[in-house]
């Protein structure tokens, strides 16, 4: 009776999601539920963009802080962070979450705060006592979310972006990505404290 009541439960509540380490095969289809979360019509002004790269280079670099959550098989929401080492700041090894990101359908379960405790739980195990994140002033969900989580400003960044305009007649270059990023896992431009130590 307990037994066929639990199962009713999780019924009614969807298919039950499992969070794992991130697996190679996993690769496509956090890129594609990253490519559906985070377009340019929603964020703009994202001060990077959403690629392959971003997930190869997380998952080649620290695969242990890459985290899927999987229901049915299906790949519905992720993490990726990876850790900074910072000689001569007071915790000389940070954990920097770089990207979350949950499934429409199954936003509102408090999957996102199951994929963040899990990544915590690891970073902790490795040493780390603390961990970063960074997100656009005006993104006052995600704001929302991390200090439901426990994370606290630190500073304020100033942001300034400039869209060139496409001359007329000709065709568009092709981006190519540089060799090497600039800083953990992309290039930025600060106004005010060191990033890691102030507000990441």
């Amino acid at each position: 009776m307990a037994e066929d009541l639990e199962r009713g439960v999780r019924k009614s509540r969807g298919p039950k999601v499992t969070i794992r380490q991130m697996e190679i095969d996993d690769i496509p289809s956090v890129y594609h539920l990253g490519e559906r979360l985070f377009t340019s019509e929603e964020f703009p002004i994202l001060y990077r963009t959403w690629d392959p790269y971003e997930v190869t280079e997380y998952f080649g670099s620290d695969p242990e802080y890459c985290l899927v959550a999987e229901a049915a098989g299906k790949v519905v929401g992720f993490v990726l962070a990876t850790t900074i080492e910072k000689e001569g700041t007071a915790w000389k090894r940070y954990g920097y979450m770089s990207w979350i990101g949950v499934d429409e359908s199954f936003q509102g379960k408090s999957l996102g705060r199951r994929l963040c405790k899990m990544l915590e739980q690891r970073l902790k195990a490795n040493g780390v006592r603390m961990v970063i994140a960074d997100t656009d002033g005006e993104n006052e969900e995600a704001i929302s979310f991390f200090e439901a989580m426990g994370f606290t400003p630190r500073s304020e960044h100033v942001w300034l972006a400039k869209t060139f305009r496409r001359p007329l007649g000709k065709s568009p270059a092709v981006r190519q990505r540089p060799a090497a990023p600039a800083s953990p896992k992309g290039s930025r431009i600060e106004i005010g404290r060191d990033s890691a130590a102030a507000s990441e």
